[in-house]
């Protein structure tokens, strides 16, 4: 009978959590132009080379070489950008081969930087030359390299924008990362992407839900807590659950937009409203009681 009442009690918040979860991890498919990508080594192989990525690289001295293996033809797109804070003159060239057959290159001077500002990302680029060419089937390889050290590049390859649910999991987890290590801007700037805040806004339904789940369990299965120590202690609950979701949401904004900081503030949230709740239904049978006064 318990298992029956359970069942049915959480069966409709599965199915709204399973929804949640679904466009989470969806609703940035759309939005995304690049699947990110932080380069750590010199060399990388880019596979699936038509769908759209941009690689973040700081070059120090030994160029970055990029491999494409082609099993048929394909659009090729190359697309160099450097961060804001770097500046427009930055001495940043991109070559492309097809075996050792050059195909081009690029080279822009400091006229040929144009301001790009990314919405999604809320972090702004100078962005130089394409390169575009319908290639067959081989071996390609792409140069990155400049005369100056410590450069910061970004390399946009394909033009196809595909994302999966894991892809837009990595995306919005890396976007606090290279805000803070690559753009060397604060990761709160996020929270003015629709993708930063809608990312917010459903973790923390989410959390509510699943406190509202546990509860409803607690309920059925018999655990309670002693209703006169709840009530007793309801204000000071909520205070400390609106600290507690305060600070954690805040840590997680200034940081890494970590998904488990987002759900425990969400969480500090439910039982601060519980403890609402349940205080001015308190203060509502305190009135009721001495209105009706003392009964013989």
């Amino acid at each position: 009978m318990l298992m029956w009442k359970l069942d049915k009690i959480t069966n409709k918040p599965r199915i709204v959590i399973l929804v949640f979860f679904l466009i989470l991890v969806s609703w940035p498919l759309g939005v995304l132009a690049h699947q990110p990508r932080i380069v750590e080594i010199e060399k990388i192989n880019v596979s699936k080379p038509e769908i759209s990525k941009a690689y973040y690289g700081k070059l120090s001295g030994k160029p970055h070489i990029y491999t494409i293996n082609a099993s048929s033809a394909i659009d090729l797109y190359v697309n160099i950008l450097v961060p804001f804070i770097e500046g427009p003159g930055k001495n940043v060239v991109v070559k492309i081969f097809k075996n050792d057959q050059s195909l081009g290159s690029l080279s822009p001077g400091e006229k040929d930087w144009k301001e790009f500002f990314e919405p999604f990302g809320q972090s702004m680029y100078w962005q130089g030359p394409e390169f575009k060419i319908r290639a067959d089937a081989g071996k390609y390889k792409i140069f990155v390299q400049s005369r100056e050290k410590n450069i910061r590049y970004v390399l946009a390859v394909g033009e196809i924008e595909a994302f999966g649910g894991i892809e837009s999991l990595k995306a919005i987890l890396l976007i606090p990362e290279l805000k803070r290590n690559f753009f060397e801007e604060p990761p709160i700037s996020f929270i003015f992407s629709p993708l930063g805040w809608g990312y917010i806004f459903l973790l923390q339904l989410l959390a509510l839900l699943v406190g509202w789940v546990i509860s409803k369990v607690f309920k059925l299965s018999g655990i309670k807590i002693q209703k006169e120590y709840f009530q007793r202690f309801a204000r000071h609950t909520m205070i400390w659950g609106v600290i507690f979701w305060v600070s954690l949401l805040a840590w997680a904004v200034m940081t890494s937009w970590h998904p488990t900081l987002m759900l425990m503030s969400g969480l500090a949230l439910f039982m601060a409203v519980i403890s609402w709740r349940e205080l001015k239904v308190f203060k509502w049978w305190a009135v009721s009681g001495s209105n009706r006064g003392p009964t013989d």
